[in-house]
């Protein structure tokens, strides 16, 4: 009878569980991402034990059942599997010199997420560091000690794990990259199975072309238009904008603050990011840009709208408008 822990069993659920992990932490959600990042470490490590001789896997202690099934000396496996658990199974490839026990500080980073992932098993989490890069160390050592191919691994997740692993890029042009990588995976899951000209249809539905006036607050205005997104490079993106009261209304200069692309979710949250995304930060505009929102109003209201916006315009700009 063959044993139901085998290589090629532990390796795909490793593979399975660590899509999930990627696709979790996509979404931001920190302790699915922990649980099945945790889960596919554990399973991974496993099979690295099981490729060299399965009975690595057997407990020092206990009964003999599972060391005997593992040997081959019983062909029939104990009703109840028994195997070692995760720090069990790094204990041992570290001191097999498959994954690293030095530096320390890379150590700790691998025990923390496995401490981590018992945590959320049991009683959950509150917010902590990100752990994708030391998940994702993790699996490209035992992957490529098991002699496996890396990107079979990844598969679509094989551009945003290389990312994670990029110690090329600064903190924020790091986090900036994973999020394109992660929206464009998002994008492609999304649309996968409609033609293009449907994507271009879904496209035009959730873009609100022109300058539009979002909010209106004591010392500011915040505006949005339509930008290209720079993950999955259509044209539905709102790009949001804000200027200062004492800006004047015929040449507005508005500072870029954030984005949203209303196809693949990708978003960016201050002017550096907008900045690290390759989009421009300062952009210029005029009370003439401004939409339907404004324009279908009469000329009262749209002055009134626009004074709401830039409480300071002096007198002479609605002349220079042709308002009266």
């Amino acid at each position: 009878m063959e044993s139901p822990v085998t290589f090629d069993r532990l390796y795909e659920g490793a593979k399975r569980f660590a899509r999930l992990a990627m696709e979790a932490h996509a979404e931001e959600d920190q302790e699915v991402f922990l649980l099945h990042a945790g889960v596919s470490v554990e399973r991974l490590a496993k099979a690295a034990l099981v490729r060299v001789h399965p009975t690595l896997l057997t407990e020092v202690k206990g009964s003999d059942e599972m060391l005997l099934h593992f040997a081959g000396a019983v062909s029939t496996p104990p009703t109840r599997l028994r195997t070692i658990g995760a720090s069990t199974a790094i204990g041992r490839l570290r001191k097999m010199d498959v994954l690293p026990s030095k530096p320390k500080s890379e150590a700790d980073e691998l025990d923390g997420l496995i401490e981590l992932r018992n945590g959320v098993a049991h009683l959950g989490t509150s917010d902590v560091d990100d752990y994708l890069q030391t998940f994702v160390a993790t699996v490209d050592r035992l992957v490529q000690y098991t002699g496996q191919d890396r990107d079979r691994f990844w598969e679509s997740w094989s551009e945003a794990a290389q990312v994670a692993l990029d110690d090329r890029s600064d903190r924020l042009q790091k986090t900036v990259l994973l999020r394109i990588n992660q929206s464009r995976h998002r994008f492609r899951t999304r649309f996968a199975d409609l033609p293009e000209r449907a994507v271009e249809g879904v496209a035009q539905a959730v873009s609100e072309r022109g300058l539009t006036v979002v909010e209106v607050g004591p010392a500011n205005a915040l505006f949005q238009t339509l930008s290209q997104c720079p993950a999955c490079g259509r044209e539905a993106a709102a790009l949001f904008l804000a200027v200062d009261a004492d800006s004047l209304l015929f040449e507005m200069e508005l500072t870029a603050e954030g984005l949203l692309c209303g196809l693949c979710g990708f978003h960016l949250s201050s002017s550096d990011e907008v900045k690290t995304a390759g989009l421009p930060t300062v952009v210029q505009y005029s009370v003439e840009d401004l939409t339907e929102l404004v324009s279908k109003a009469d000329p009262s209201e749209r002055l009134a709208t626009i004074q709401l916006a830039l409480p300071t315009m002096r007198p002479a700009d609605s002349e220079e408008l042709g308002w009266r």
